[in-house]
């Protein structure tokens, strides 16, 4: 099993791509080599130190530097790990140059498939908020290093009880149709999507009652909870699933209605949608940026290309021809299969985002044959990982993982690990025999258009009918598949992924808590991740989330396949752009 380290911190995630220097400068790029060596001594019952010696080699020279972190230990262990890796870090002298930021042009992007909606509150899916991430901004907003900064907040302060929290909003934010940006907006668009099938919302109902966010005046709002948590600028801040502020009166909105009114404040406004064709944005002109250095959602976000368009082109090879003919300039989730292919075109750069996405199949739980555990179990059991991620391309772009919070992460634990990747067909026909199944028909809504999902359901069907389940799989592109979720009496899977920016923490962990329908409602799940939150230690934490995976493997919210590392390929038009989270492609430019 191929195996990748990450280095992520706790609440953060690493991308380990290029980077590039903030506004206008130059791109800054230092190769570093880094041999960690941890010396970890741990005496039982006494709190005591860890450090972390790394030998840093910058451009010929050594540097050491000593890390040092306290811990409380329980037993008596002696250990050195020794670590070599290689990446790509931000730093400051430098001589190559990434080019003259300049204004123009038309981008344009395969989708990664097709769009029904980009109202990113009543919507979950990557597709909406691709788009929906340049048309509205959030409170926070994650940097180059996906941690949390200020966005549409200006300023914020905590009260000494460490419940109330006071936001002071950024002066000369005006809507895409001119009108002010006020508390009385944040407020209400904060209650939106506190009622949203976002699984970090479920979490937040419990700490955050629907009168405890008040507006003071205009620029001012404060959020009161009823017991402390830590983590309330990182949900105001999440690339998914977090809270996106709109006007007032669309904010009223409830949750499960869909707003097709698209006014934010972001440096793009919509410009008009061929719906199943194409979706275009363009510059908002009076957009007001921060003063702070661009860095991802955050700092000086800056409209240089004049409009955005995402194309619907569904057919695999037309999409890598237009790229390569220069008819469109990105192609964002191409399949994994022409990897090689772009890699070997000079025109072409390709960007990936690690650590990645987990491939998955979702189980409804509505209806039989999943309702049923024994069922789930049986699938599960008759998985071979490598047989499905082999479908999705090269092996260099995946890895065999079963960790809930993915590989490579401070969140990777073991526990339950025993029942991924089990390949064991005599043992699910059994289990499946054991369950309520009674021969009826196993709806799985696979889509037809969707490069890093189809190959799934190619895999499971005849797997599935291996094991026993009889089966059907209707051709769905992947709009008529999101349509069909909320259905959940007429199907009983569907195939899937999910980014570790969505999923790689306890609090959005959409697989097994949340409100939407094909989602496992289970009490203990939902209590240890209310634990994870109460935590006041990493120590306890990581206790926690080995009892989640545990549980997540013996009741089966759905079936774990593999992680996976998404690209974007573009043409070498594209100047200024990486992954970090979502592609986000405001302070990029085009260069023709």
């Amino acid at each position: 099993m191929k195996r990748w380290l990450f280095a992520v911190p706790a609440l953060a995630i690493f991308a380990g791509l290029t980077l590039a220097a903030c506004g206008g400068d130059p791109e800054v790029i230092i190769e570093e080599k880094i041999v960690e060596v941890e010396k970890i001594v741990e005496v039982a019952g006494e709190t005591q130190i860890i450090e972390v010696e790394k030998i840093v080699e910058v451009a010929g020279e050594t540097q050491i530097v000593e890390v040092e972190k306290i811990v409380e230990v329980e037993k008596e262990v002696i250990k050195e790990i020794e670590i070599e890796r290689e990446k790509v870090l931000i730093a400051t002298p430098t001589a190559v140059a990434a080019g003259v930021p300049r204004f123009g042009g038309t981008l344009r992007i395969v989708a990664q498939g097709s769009i029904a909606s980009i109202d990113p509150v009543w919507s979950v899916f990557y597709v909406t908020n691709a788009v929906a991430s340049h048309l509205y901004e959030t409170p926070f907003g994650w940097d180059n290093r996906l941690e949390t900064q200020l966005r549409l907040v200006d300023s914020w302060s905590l009260s000494d009880d460490n419940l109330t929290y006071t936001f002071n909003l950024r002066s000369g934010v005006t809507f895409h149709d001119g009108s002010a940006l006020t508390s009385d907006d944040v407020v209400p668009s904060i209650l939106r999507w506190r009622d949203s099938p976002f699984a970090a919302t479920s979490i937040a109902r419990n700490f955050i009652e629907e009168d405890a966010i008040v507006a003071v005046d205009n620029d001012t709002f404060t959020i009161t909870l009823n017991e402390q948590m830590g983590s309330v600028l990182y949900l105001l801040g999440m690339a998914h699933g977090t809270p996106y502020i709109q006007p007032a009166e669309l904010a009223a909105t409830p949750a499960t209605t869909e707003v097709t009114t698209r006014i934010g404040t972001g440096a793009y406004k919509f410009k008009d949608w061929d719906f199943g064709n194409k979706l275009t944005i363009e510059r908002y002109d009076a957009y007001v940026p921060r003063v702070e250095p661009d860095s991802n959602y955050t700092g000086r976000s800056i409209a240089y290309i004049d409009e955005i368009s995402w194309l619907e082109v569904p057919d695999p090879e037309t999409a890598v021809a237009g790229l390569e003919t220069g008819e469109w300039d990105a192609i964002d989730g191409a399949g994994f299969d022409f990897f090689k292919r772009f890699t070997d075109d000079p025109n072409i750069a390709v960007s990936q985002y690690k650590p990645g996405n987990h491939a998955w199949l979702a189980l409804n739980p509505q209806i039989s044959p999943f309702n049923d555990r024994k069922a789930r179990q049986a699938l599960l059991a008759g998985i071979d990982a490598e047989d499905f991620m082999f479908s999705l391309g090269p092996q260099d772009l995946w890895i065999k993982c079963g960790a809930v919070y993915f590989c490579g992460t401070p969140l990777e634990v073991e526990s339950g690990l025993e029942f991924y990747d089990q390949n064991n067909l005599a043992r699910a026909q059994a289990l499946l025999a054991e369950s309520s199944y009674a021969g009826e028909t196993v709806v799985i809504l696979n889509p037809t258009d969707y490069a890093t999902i189809t190959p799934l359901g190619l895999v499971a069907q005849p797997l599935m009918e291996e094991i026993g389940f009889n089966t059907e799989m209707p051709a769905l592109d992947w709009a008529a598949v999101t349509s069909n979720i909320g259905n959940t009496g007429t199907y009983s899977m569907f195939t899937a992924w999910s980014a570790h920016f969505d999923t790689g923490h306890p609090i959005m962990d959409i697989n097994i808590s949340g409100t939407i329908d094909w989602m496992i409602r289970d009490e203990e799940l939902t209590d240890l991740q209310l634990d994870y939150v109460r935590a006041s230690n990493e120590v306890d934490q990581l206790e926690i989330v080995k009892e989640i995976q545990r549980q997540y493997y013996e009741k089966v919210p759905s079936a774990a396949l593999g992680q996976f590392f998404p690209m974007v390929a573009t043409t070498s038009a594209l100047k200024n752009f990486e992954i970090n989270a979502l592609p986000f492609y405001t302070n990029a430019w085009l260069e023709r």
